[in-house]
């Protein structure tokens, strides 16, 4: 038995990084234990607190069969360490973020049955600069800013899902999913992403439609995504979403970013815009963050940063308080028109074990 610690990011942990050729018996157990100090500022609360920031912790793992087939299974969950509440719960170990098992074959990818982050999330996921923090880009990427509990619909996941992963060809990949409606209302979820991978380029375009039931119109979200290493040290990134829905839900909004990296240290500049949608003038929002972190191994991480969401009269985005970015609780934007900003330092280990 050879037992072995590497560096593995939650993003490389994401099912999309299964491996998809059939291979010999393995499992490996990953994760990552993140914590900050957050001074958020939404207009009406300016607090100070210890924040969790994305901490989880699973197991994957394939098993070979006849064939050219392998059986896969991808489970995680959340984990709290600022206060124990890793996902609505009381126990240190919070709600399930990923899980699922399907089967593999050499030539057609990953057939998979059970819940997983939206063809939206996954396609672009890895590219937002301060993802898995406060400021990740969902305060204005996949929401509407239509209110603190029914502004964010695409940055999460689908229960209930047909999962395909289709294998990666001549630098081409794709992810399609579908959820079912259980309760027989019309409400079924489904997504599709194509993505592009050669050398410093990455592209990506993704659609995800999360259904309603009633009269309600269902919701829909086309991303277009482009990121690009400059030089070895440099990257940038664009990206380009529209949502459709109710008349208050219909919106474009855009994100640039770009990283420079020297010696250890990598700079972050990140900014995003939300247009006015199409029931009200004064609708729109601005997103900036600047931040810099210090890898102190390959998979020890310090970071700090700062953000501001800036909005327009009528508009209430801001940054969102869940289990894939933070503990916070105090980030809902109260009013129409406030601002939000906040200061973080945090700490990020990132861990595996494969048997």
């Amino acid at each position: 038995m050879n037992n072995k610690k590497t560096m593995l990011s939650l993003a490389v942990c994401n099912a999309l990084a299964f491996p998809l050729a059939a291979q010999a018996n393995s499992m490996t157990i990953y994760g990552s234990a993140a914590v900050a100090i957050e001074a958020l500022d939404n207009g009406t609360t300016d607090t100070t607190e210890v924040s969790n920031n994305h901490s989880a912790i699973g197991v994957k793992g394939s098993h070979a069969l006849d064939a050219g087939l392998s059986a896969v299974y991808l489970f995680d969950m959340f984990v709290g360490l600022d206060a124990g509440n890793g996902a609505g719960d009381e126990g240190l170990l919070g709600g399930g973020r990923d899980g699922w098992v399907g089967l593999s074959g050499d030539e057609w990818g990953i057939v998979a049955l059970g819940f997983q982050g939206r063809p939206w999330k996954t396609s672009t996921n890895h590219l937002d600069l301060f993802g898995n923090t406060i400021a990740d880009y969902s305060a204005i990427m996949g929401s509407t800013g239509a209110g603190p509990a029914e502004s964010v619909y695409f940055d999460g996941g689908i229960g209930n899902s047909l999962i395909y992963f289709g294998p990666n060809i001549n630098g081409f990949s794709w992810h399609l999913q579908y959820g079912a409606d259980e309760d027989d209302d019309g409400s079924n979820d489904w997504g599709a992403q194509l993505n592009y991978s050669q050398g410093g380029l990455y592209l990506s375009l993704s659609h995800d439609l999360d259904g309603r039931a009633g009269d309600t119109k269902d919701i829909a979200a086309t991303k277009v995504a482009a990121s690009y290493t400059v030089t070895p040290s440099t990257r940038l990134t664009g990206m380009a979403e529209a949502i459709s829905g109710e008349d208050a839900e219909t919106r474009n909004a855009y994100y640039l970013g770009i990283s420079h990296r020297i010696a250890n240290t990598t700079l972050k500049l990140a900014y995003a815009l939300a247009d006015d949608n199409d029931a009200a003038a004064d609708t729109g929002a601005s997103y900036l963050a600047v931040g810099v972190s210090q890898q102190l191994a390959s998979n020890v991480e310090l970071y700090a940063f700062y953000s501001a969401v800036d909005n327009s009269d009528n508009a209430r985005y801001g940054y969102i308080s869940a289990p894939h970015t933070s503990s916070n609780n105090n980030t809902a934007v109260a009013n129409p028109g406030d601002d939000s900003s906040v200061f973080a330092v945090g700490m990020r280990y990132d861990f595996s074990w494969e048997k």
